[in-house]
């Protein structure tokens, strides 16, 4: 009976030798050459099963016990926000997570949203990889070409080839958005730069409430859950994707990158979460920025000779605002304050789930709180839809007041029928102690974010503050040394920049241990830094950050800005933590030295030329496909705010070939067509080309401040029908142009009327254009648009097409006009 079995039982011990065989071969692989070479066959090949011999190929494997990584990153946040840091919002998770793990103190961003995710993920500096700026502003230099070359592998890519599962969710921001489509190209998608799954955002920012989504290579547009909320959702992704990942290969370690596209504007949440803050900001910013560091000087988050700097005149004094517009701004902070703890509540959903699947010890968990400091781009007042002031359209408080109740009232502030984003000032008081916030690389509140890290099995400290420099660039590093795998030397055969970063997991056992990242430059959009062994040089441009207005623009020409005299801010970080006296006069050495390693790192890292970002804006080449027509197609939808054609301040037009099949009438055929040709956005700022009631209409939003409808005097005739939507600029080229709107049917106008300002710039930072239906927020605002029509077109839409008239202006008018939409763009 044993006779049968024996030569199974033979080959089983082959397969467990050729398997012992093939664990020691990947053992010996050398790691700095990505990906692992193919595995030779170890086995015997004969004619016939006799002889032969069985060798398999194993998997690549992680290092033993390598730890499973969790990196969260939040969107527009101070250092002064959350409560672990001494702020006004309840962060419970973040609080646990320090209590259990490391507090530190003088952690380091680039002080804007894709710069700042370039350096975290690559490990290099952010120009270095073409970053310069955010992904939606292309230079014509390396530093700012947003083409993240191959030689810098992301940590997602050496993880993956080293045997991690790995996944992105939420916030991407590094890829153009006029690449967020289903032509691509995709080499900067996160699947391509190492996420096995990605599910999110891939633009800067997104609607909490009704977010354009994007799944792999792939937009899969507006969710249509009842009650959906982007927190929520990026937890429920979260927690599905690891349960999924350990349930096939539980002994496979993960590497999740949770980047929430809160806080930054729109700044959504749901009511209960605001309500919770109710009157805690009646006292105003420069108060609550008193009570704020005498906390953090309670926690010991900052030392006890840390002094609060001074407000800054583009700030108002608390007092001087009219007691109307107190009640506004106090509700803005509240609605931003229930948003950053609901995100907080997010994160904790996902830690909650890796403790309970008995994962928490082994998982190396950083969490980073803001990719740059607090946003003053709401500029003095506050907005109710935040694009306003991306179009650089800045409203008084008396318009703020007026367009506020005509969305509701107050109540409404932070809900899904406004764009809301707080005033200036609130981030100021958010960025406590420090100056300025998001996009003033040269001061602490636009650099510095509070980092709690928690590794149970390695971090035994419980509590404990870390003060060493480290910068965001260090994460990379670190995380490849807490894994036990190298940096690697060559990836898909192309051979690899250094990362520029360094690791810092000395610090998770040795509090005193010595900072290793002893020098870093800081530059955005002109404002720039120099920091060298706790000395560090500031200078920052004579602009206001939300003033990017033409006249402000225009002092920074070629010929006319001069960087070497800008003057120059130098601080001892070691001895005044949050900048607060100016020793520049008293150490005019130290002054020279630092300008000059500046200048040296910035050409080592491809930072010049300053400004490279925006040159356009002054007759440089702009980078452009030129095209000037575009065809859609029924059920094309979802179309990326970046890829929308560009028929902004300029004579256009939208034409549609349809068929009317009609329905029976008591006089016979009526028209039979009903619904959406082609929607963008919503009504917050968009238009939709429609047919309600048998006539053809069209309707304007300007960002919600006005909306413009023209309705065809007669019915559209049955079977083939074209219609057409002209606007003819009265100005082309020139900011938010005045114009002419008309309709017309088979070629006879129908329509006309007047839009006395248009969009300057774009509709919306993150809703799309659909054909044939509209998703989302409603482009037209009516109970008969969004209750009576059909939510797809009724009737056959062969193709849309937008034809956009050439610009033919002079070079100084086409100066100016790119002055006047780099104040907007910039923005984002």
């Amino acid at each position: 009976m044993l006779k049968p079995i024996t030569p199974f039982i033979a080959i089983a011990f082959v397969v467990v030798s050729q398997t012992t065989r093939a664990s020691a071969a990947n053992a010996e692989w050398d790691r700095t050459l990505l990906p692992r070479p193919p595995q030779p066959f170890q086995g015997v090949a004969k004619p016939t099963l006799e002889g032969s011999r069985p060798s398999f190929a194993e998997p690549v494997k992680a290092p033993p016990d390598a730890p499973n990584i969790l990196l969260v990153l939040i969107d527009d946040a101070g250092f002064g926000n959350p409560s672990t840091f001494g702020g006004p919002v309840a962060t419970p998770t973040l609080d646990k997570l320090a209590a259990e793990g490391l507090r530190y103190n003088r952690f380091h961003v680039t002080a804007l949203c894709s710069p700042t995710r370039a350096a975290l993920l690559s490990g290099r500096n952010h120009h270095a990889v073409g970053f310069g700026s955010i992904s939606e502003l292309i230079g014509g230099w390396p530093g700012y070409s947003t083409q993240w070359p191959t030689s810098a592998a992301s940590i997602a890519q050496i993880l993956q080839g080293n045997g991690y599962n790995t996944a992105a969710i939420g916030k991407w921001h590094l890829t153009p958005d006029a690449q967020h489509g289903p032509a691509g190209p995709f080499n900067r998608w996160p699947n391509a730069l190492g996420f096995d799954y990605f599910w999110g955002f891939l633009g800067g920012e997104n609607s909490q409430f009704d977010p354009l989504l994007a799944e792999n290579n792939k937009i899969i547009g507006v969710p249509t859950e009842k009650n959906f909320y982007f927190n929520d959702a990026m937890a429920a992704h979260s927690i599905a994707w690891i349960r999924g990942q350990k349930a096939q290969a539980p002994e496979k370690p993960f590497f999740l990158y949770f980047s929430t596209g809160a806080s930054h504007a729109p700044h959504q949440v749901p009511k209960e979460w605001s309500d919770k803050y109710e009157g805690k900001f009646d006292q105003g910013w420069d108060k609550l920025r008193e009570e704020t560091f005498a906390r953090q000087k309670q926690l010991g988050v900052i030392p006890a000779n840390a002094r609060l700097t001074l407000r800054d005149p583009a700030f108002p004094d608390w007092d001087s605002v009219p007691a109307e517009l107190k009640k506004v701004y106090a509700r803005q902070m509240e609605v931003y304050a229930g948003y950053q703890e609901n995100t907080d509540h997010a994160v904790g959903r996902v830690v909650k789930a890796i403790e309970e699947m008995g994962l928490v010890d082994n998982t190396l968990l950083i969490y980073i709180w803001g990719d740059n400091g607090a946003s003053m781009e709401g500029t003095e007042t506050g907005t109710f839809n935040e694009i306003t002031t991306l179009n650089g359209i800045p409203l008084t408080g008396e318009q703020q007041l007026k367009a506020i109740k005509a969305y509701g009232g107050l109540d409404k502030w932070g809900g899904p029928d406004m764009d809301p984003h707080y005033a200036a000032a609130w981030a100021w008081a958010g960025n406590t102690p420090f100056k300025w916030g998001k996009q003033v690389a040269s001061h602490l509140g636009g650099i510095r974010n509070p980092m709690v890290i928690v590794w149970p099995k390695r971090i035994k400290e419980k509590g404990g503050l870390r003060s060493q420099f480290t910068h965001c660039t260090d994460i990379a590093p670190t995380i490849l040394e807490s894994a036990g795998l190298p940096e690697p030397k060559e990836v898909n055969g192309v051979a690899q920049m250094p990362m520029h970063g360094v690791s810092f997991l000395s610090t998770f056992d040795d509090a005193n241990a010595p900072a290793r990242h002893t020098q870093q430059y800081f530059e955005i959009l002109g404002n720039r830094a120099m920091y060298k062994d706790s000395w560090i040089a500031c200078w920052r441009l004579d602009r206001i950050p939300w003033k990017l207005d033409p006249e402000t623009l225009a002092r920074f020409a070629p010929g006319k800005w001069d960087p070497d005299k800008d003057g120059c801010e130098l601080y001892n970080l070691d001895e005044d933590f949050s900048q607060a006296e100016d020793l520049a006069a008293r150490y005019p050495d130290k002054v020279r030295e630092l300008t000059a390693l500046f200048w040296a790192e910035a050409e080592k890292y491809q930072v010049l030329p300053l400004l490279g970002e925006i040159a356009n804006v002054w007759g440089f080449p702009k980078y452009s496909t030129e095209q000037t027509k575009f065809t859609y197609y029924n059920g094309t939808e979802n179309i990326a705010p970046g890829m929308v054609p560009p028929i902004y301040s300029r004579s256009y037009s939208i034409s549609a070939d349809l068929y009317d099949p009609g329905r029976p009438g008591a006089l016979g055929l009526r028209p039979g067509t009903a619904g959406v040709i082609v929607a963008e956005s919503s009504f917050l700022g968009g238009f939709s080309l429609y047919v309600e009631r048998g006539h053809l209409k069209h309707t304007y939003s300007f960002l919600g401040l006005k909306l413009d409808t023209i309705t065809s005097r007669g019915e559209l005739p049955n079977g083939k029908v074209n219609v057409r939507y002209e606007f003819t600029a009265d100005k082309p080229g020139e900011l938010a142009t005045s114009g002419t709107s008309r309709l017309f049917i088979n070629g006879k106008q129908e329509a006309e009327g007047r839009l006395e300002h248009t969009v300057p710039f774009r509709f919306t930072g993150y809703a799309g254009m659909d054909i044939g239906t509209d998703n989302g927020l409603p482009a037209v605002p009516t109970f008969e648009y969004t209750n009576v029509l059909p939510k797809y077109f009724k009737g056959t839409i062969e193709k849309v097409e937008f034809d956009i008239k050439p610009e033919k202006l002079s070079n100084e008018d086409l100066q100016r006009i790119y002055l006047e939409r780099f104040a907007s763009a910039v923005q984002n």
